[in-house]
């Protein structure tokens, strides 16, 4: 019961942390604040019922490993194709591109809780062979998240290719833990409820996180906050235009 209450309560608050983060792409949608709204209401919503749905269905053994096709590796690819789906919608890519890189990067930290598997193998309840890469790859992505998020946030000069590595990297390792889990048995009837949700919910969330951090990056729409921005955004947030006006002139002059 202790495990279970974790589990969800893991799941729901990185839920909301992933919601705030597209809350703060919806702001910088252009236009009148209505579409902002529907898109806000609409997206929280969706990721309630996600969640709501997934936790009823995993409750109920609905994920077991003794149907074919297997149901985890089915729901996951469906996920992830919903959610490459919806990069068909222009609104949707400039909601994505207005979120701060080093939000998409950093929000990744709770990767570190893959941990478990490591805990369950110990615990003699998941074979070795699965539990061990994916256990390491998932707390190393974990790890690494913030630092390379800081990276980002203080424009190092190597943030933008560590990033890339950083995403590849996690990538590979949900792709090698999904694997492993199809092939031994331990993505069905090694992994039970509250456990399946990393992979039938979290797998997928990450997924999608890293290839929209990836497309960003590779796109170069994403680029490191610069302090002269973030002092001009200020001014704007006050409405102090005169003073705004007088900071910008400041900035661009030329020094004697």
């Amino acid at each position: 019961m202790t495990l279970i209450i974790f589990q969800v309560i893991v799941q729901s608050i990185t839920s909301t942390l992933h919601w705030i983060g597209f809350y703060i792409g919806v702001r910088g949608l252009p236009g009148d604040q209505a579409r902002q709204r529907l898109w806000i209401i609409g997206s929280a919503v969706v990721l309630a019922a996600w969640l709501f749905g997934v936790v009823l269905l995993a409750a109920d053994n609905f994920f077991r490993n003794d149907v074919l096709p297997p149901r985890i590796p089915a729901v996951l690819l469906v996920t992830l194709a919903i959610g490459y789906l919806f990069l068909l919608s222009r609104t949707f890519r400039d909601i994505i591109a207005a979120i701060p890189q080093h939000w998409l990067i950093g929000i990744q930290t709770f990767r570190i809780l893959g941990g478990v598997f490591l805990v369950r193998y110990f615990e003699g309840q998941l074979p070795g062979v699965f539990a061990i890469p994916a256990g390491i790859g998932d707390v190393l992505t974990g790890i690494f998240a913030p630092l390379v998020a800081y990276w980002w946030f203080s424009a190092k000069p190597y943030a933008r290719p560590a990033a890339i590595a950083w995403n590849l990297f996690g990538m590979a390792d949900l792709v090698n833990a999904v694997a492993l889990g199809a092939l031994t048995g331990g993505g069905g009837g090694g992994i039970v409820f509250p456990i399946v949700l990393i992979p039938v919910y979290a797998v997928p969330r990450a997924f999608l996180i890293h290839s929209f951090s990836l497309i960003g990056l590779l796109r170069k729409s994403s680029r490191p906050p610069k302090p002269t921005e973030a002092l001009r955004s200020r001014y704007v947030k006050y409405g102090s235009v005169g003073v705004e006006t007088s900071q910008q002139t400041f900035l661009t002059a030329p020094h004697a």
